[in-house]
């Protein structure tokens, strides 16, 4: 059993489920001497698995597109945390910009430091038909190549600090997508020459990349290095900003229906931690459980195509 997840063991008694937030699934686990990415901990799901996992004693890097709106976060959880959280620090980090991400991955490395969890949360939802710097589809770059690379780079650290985890945020939405369109958006001029520009059918493809990639992710790394993606559940975040109209009503209507962001940073918080998923690396999860992906998202093939792609497009 693993150091990270051997404290979260014995720590946590109840059976964690639907209802259960993010501090039911740290379980009082002791995190101290842990270090811990969060992508897009300035807001919602992300500053609570920053929130928790510091509660734990991790020393967390609130990885954040602004790091002023990042810098406001992180000292508002200071206030919150009690004297023996741990530290929390932020770096800048735009994933839809790949120099971005290799200056992040470059000042991360150069820091010396180990990796014990890198949590892959930031994402963008039904955006306008746009592009990333480098030219993607802005939602495919944004939610599955700059994380890929991000991973990528930070591998070595996650192999040489091993035990150690990659948590990635998906969604169930990730039903929607569709294989084949994916690989077409990636490849093809961002595949909408010959088509229509659906934005729940991007972000669909974006989530099934997610799946596939940590699929494909847990069959390359080596024992001692775990990958999972999960389902946080339906949130009140603002990704929902580019929905227009149909935001507000989601917002409003949805309240009746949806978690709280402390439900919803759980699973992330129970990917990280909990010591029941050892043996279970490239699993999807939801409700703090074991879940089944679509079919393409199981689909073995595909992940081994997407991983060539992606290696081939950051490259």
């Amino acid at each position: 059993m693993t150091q990270t997840t051997q404290n979260a063991t014995t720590a946590t008694t109840t059976k964690l489920g639907s209802k259960s937030t993010a501090d039911d699934a740290l379980g009082g686990a002791s995190l101290a001497g842990k270090v811990v990415i969060v992508t897009g901990s300035n807001s919602g799901i992300g500053t609570e698995t920053a929130r928790v996992l510091a509660k734990g004693g991790a020393h967390v890097i609130l990885a954040c597109r602004s790091a002023a709106a990042g810098e406001e976060v992180a000292a508002k959880l200071r206030r919150e945390l009690p004297a023996n959280a741990g530290k929390l620090e932020v770096m800048a980090l735009d994933l839809a910009d790949l120099a971005s991400v290799r200056a992040f991955a470059a000042a991360f490395l150069a820091s010396g430091r180990p990796l014990h969890v890198l949590v892959n949360n930031a994402g963008v939802m039904a955006t306008p038909l746009g592009k990333t710097a480098q030219g993607f589809e802005m939602q495919l770059g944004t939610n599955h190549v700059g994380p890929f690379l991000l991973t990528k780079l930070l591998r070595p650290i996650l192999e040489s600090s091993a035990p150690s985890r990659v948590v990635t945020v998906s969604s169930d939405l990730h039903r929607r997508g569709k294989g084949e369109r994916m690989l077409e958006t990636l490849t093809k001029d961002a595949g909408y020459t010959q088509r229509a520009y659906v934005p729940f059918d991007a972000y669909g493809d974006s989530k099934l990349a997610n799946v596939l990639f940590t699929r494909q992710l847990a069959k390359i790394l080596p024992p001692g290095v775990e990958a999972y993606s999960l389902h946080p559940g339906v949130i009140p975040t603002n990704l929902s900003r580019h929905m227009g109209w149909k935001g507000d009503v989601f917002q409003i209507v949805g309240k009746l229906f949806m978690k709280t962001i402390p439900q919803g940073a759980a699973t992330s918080v129970f990917g990280a931690v909990a010591a029941s998923l050892k043996g279970q690396t490239g699993a999807y999860l939801a409700d703090c459980q074991v879940a089944k992906a679509s079919h393409d998202g199981r689909d073995d093939a595909l992940a081994a195509k997407l991983w060539d792609v992606s290696e081939k497009l950051v490259s």
